[in-house]
């Protein structure tokens, strides 16, 4: 059996490559976790939307032409890919195991959204417009910013971001009526 010896190219452009990505690694994960978080509601789909984002980015990382553009080119990334699964929820809706047992561990953004008035409300949104909000008050981007991540002209994100914000008002103001 030979030894496949590694060519001093093939590491070199492996390193690159490496070395590229990693600032997303370091700058990104945690507001897009926050993110996808917010727009999922729950850690394990928010943990499998990134994983499955960082793959796709990974996979296709040669593709990109300006490495300066991959924060953006990652986000929307991330942002199809929950908008695909909240697509899949309502097309196959699945109940909640944690429903039905107890497992005596808690999902961190279960406890937030449970405490988190706001959170609840979110239920109201339809996928566009908890993508919109969840970008721009917990991922913290301008109105350009997430235009450019959902491929939508601004007045699009600026009419999503009003009607959001009007229906979460109501919400919330049956939610004070309610006494909740």
């Amino acid at each position: 059996m030979t030894e496949e010896v590694a060519r001093p190219e093939a590491v070199s452009q492996a390193e690159e490559r490496e070395g590229g990505f990693t600032p997303i690694l370091g700058l990104e994960l945690d507001r897009a976790y926050r993110v996808a978080g917010r727009i999922l509601g729950n850690s394990a789909d928010a943990e499998d939307a990134i994983q499955e984002a960082l793959e796709r980015a990974w996979a296709s990382w040669h593709t990109l032409r300006t490495p300066g553009a991959a924060p953006g080119w990652f986000w929307r990334i991330l942002v199809n890919g929950c908008r695909s699964r909240l697509r899949k929820r309502r097309s196959q809706p699945v109940r909640d195991i944690g429903e039905a047992v107890d497992f005596g561990v808690s999902d961190p953004f279960q406890a937030t959204l449970a405490r988190d008035v706001v959170g609840r409300a979110m239920h109201v949104l339809n996928d566009d417009q908890r993508v919109a909000v969840a970008l721009r008050y917990w991922g913290e981007l301008t109105v350009p910013e997430i235009a450019d991540r959902m491929r939508v002209p601004e007045g699009t994100v600026k009419s999503r971001l009003h009607s959001a914000l009007a229906a979460l008002r109501r919400e919330l103001e049956r939610y004070g009526e309610d006494g909740a």
